[in-house]
């Protein structure tokens, strides 16, 4: 082990990426001959690991710290209506700030449905494509079907799952489950790979208290995603609206007027769903304001000037992509020279409660910043809403981030293969303005649960401390 440790030590000095890989090595990894298994990063961590005076325990396997683990199988997707189906999680969406159902999989017809739902506390790692995503399933996604990209650890307990969700995104656990990848295209990592990741033994009230924040930040953003329904809930109450899923399905034709046809000619504008919502709106008696007007916001802002990037390894400017703005700490993010960018921070910082809306590839996907995301970026990806009122803003985002609202945005895409819609285009969203009181009851739903968010991320940080501390002070 000194002789590997000095080996990696040489190659990080002169800069070189190549270092010799003993025969025990070889066998210890299955005899796998990817370059991938010995990555300078991977030895590192078990290298860090096993210089650690805490014992190291297995992750699965005989004597390991997790019962099972498995990744189900590949099966035909049936989608169906929610009184027919089960919630889908595709594996992305396992860190999802508030996860979406990807459809409803049908009960009746999606064999083996069991062994495909989320168990309450498993540890859930994405295992094709992006590897590493972890999550640890919290009672509201319990019962929800998962694809076959997403392996399931099941652990003792809620206290030891967290524990074990805090490791693997720790720089240790992140590290070796990147080490384990192979696949030249699209990259994997199997189910009994997770045998060889070892897990330090903490003091048993370390690893509980570890564990239980975990735990609890879950819990959070169980309660914030729930106070998000109850908002979406009272939208529709106080505006009278009929649910969306009673509007007819299929195939629909309409006419419109020469007046009404707004310069476009693409069908995804004069979208009959689309009017179905204006027309509900009409009828409501409250004024509807378009998005961009000053009651209602003081800027809409596109990113236009940001082009050039200068990226540093550790530190800088977080730089978020318009998918990991809807992530619970997402792996890969690029960060910006601070120096480099202080001239761009006006267009491209995000604000606590500013609101996002993305506007390429993935149309209208709404998204209220929470405040650990103070001084991060966004890219041009990602439209931002500012209002200067916060109440205003947790408003519009429950408007926006409705089915209603989600009808009102679309329309306005355009492009064949990549769709767009720009800044100009989201000033004209229609918006109805409710009673201030009611707004405001709605508004502070949005803001609490934005609250809660917060909460969970600095509790999960808080623990991953005390873990790295930990580690670091006994290696």
């Amino acid at each position: 082990m000194v002789k590997v440790a000095e080996q990696l030590a040489r190659a990080q000095h002169f800069g070189t990426r190549s270092v010799g890989v003993r025969l025990g090595e070889l066998v210890n990894t299955g005899i796998r001959l990817e370059s991938s298994a010995y990555a300078l990063e991977a030895r590192q961590a078990v290298i860090e690991l096993q210089t650690c005076s805490y014992q190291l325990k297995a992750l699965l396997g005989n004597g390991g710290i997790c019962r099972d683990a498995h990744n189900a199988f590949r099966f035909k997707r049936i989608y169906v209506g929610p009184e027919q189906g089960v919630p889908f999680l595709s594996s992305s969406d396992i860190i999802g700030l508030r996860p979406e159902r990807g459809g409803y999989l049908s009960k009746k017809h999606t064999s083996k449905l069991q062994k495909l739902q989320i168990k309450p506390w498993d540890v859930l790692v994405s295992r094709s494509g992006t590897i590493g995503n972890i999550s640890l399933a919290s009672p509201r996604i319990a019962d929800w079907v998962l694809s076959e990209d997403v392996i399931r650890l099941a652990g003792p307990d809620p206290d030891t799952a967290g524990y074990v969700t805090a490791f693997l995104r720790s720089r240790w656990g992140r590290a070796k489950l990147m080490g384990m990848t192979y696949g030249s295209v699209v990259q994997h990592i199997e189910a009994h790979h997770l045998q060889h990741v070892l897990i330090p033994e903490l003091p048993a009230i370390r690893r509980i208290e570890i564990g239980r924040a975990f735990v609890n930040a879950a819990k959070k953003r169980d309660e914030a995603n729930d106070l998000m329904d109850e908002a979406d809930t009272q939208l529709c109450v106080a505006l009278k609206l009929p649910s969306l899923l009673n509007t007819k399905k299929g195939p629909q034709i309409s006419t419109i007027h020469a007046a009404a046809w707004g310069n476009r000619f693409d069908a995804s504008f004069h979208n009959p769903g689309a009017y179905w919502v204006k027309d509900q709106l009409q009828q409501l008696g409250l004024p509807v304001l378009p998005l961009g007007n000053p009651k209602l916001t003081q800027a809409i802002r596109a990113v236009t000037k940001f082009r050039k990037r200068v990226y540093v390894p550790h530190g800088g400017i977080p730089l978020l992509s318009s998918k990991q703005l809807f992530q619970i700490d997402p792996i890969g993010v690029k960060r910006l020279a601070k120096g480099a960018h202080e001239g761009d921070l006006d267009e491209i910082a995000l604000e606590p409660n500013m609101v996002i809306l993305t506007c390429s590839g993935t149309i209208g996907r709404v998204q209220i910043v929470p405040s650990y995301m103070k001084g991060w970026a966004a890219n041009q990806h990602a439209i931002r809403i500012v209002t200067g009122d916060d109440l205003l803003a947790g408003y519009l985002y429950a408007w926006l981030a409705s089915d209603y609202g989600q009808k009102l945005i679309t329309r306005y895409s355009y492009g064949s293969v990549i769709l767009e819609i720009d800044r100009f285009m989201v000033a004209k969203i229609p918006v109805p303005v409710l009673p201030s009181e009611e707004i405001n009851e709605i508004a502070k739903l949005v803001l609490d649960a934005n609250r809660l968010r917060d909460e969970a991320w600095n509790l999960e940080q808080e623990a991953l401390k005390v873990l790295d501390g930990e580690i670091a002070s006994k290696s």
